[in-house]
């Protein structure tokens, strides 16, 4: 994608949208005749779960 589908303003018209959209999904099609795979992430799965807050507070010196 490159800027050059972009009007005056910086926003994208409405045929240079449908032009991306159209390398993004000949792009996906190549990934996956290519041997790639897509998997599904249930909704709320996050890869580095949330840690226990560290107190730190007067630990380091002046």
């Amino acid at each position: 994608m490159d800027q050059t589908s972009t009007t005056d303003t910086g926003v994208y018209s409405p045929e240079a949208k449908e032009q991306d959209r159209g390398q993004i999904q000949s792009d996906i099609e190549a990934f996956l005749k290519a041997g790639g795979a897509v998997a599904e992430v249930p909704k709320g799965e996050r890869a580095d779960p949330p840690r226990k807050p560290e107190n730190n507070y007067g630990r380091g010196s002046i």
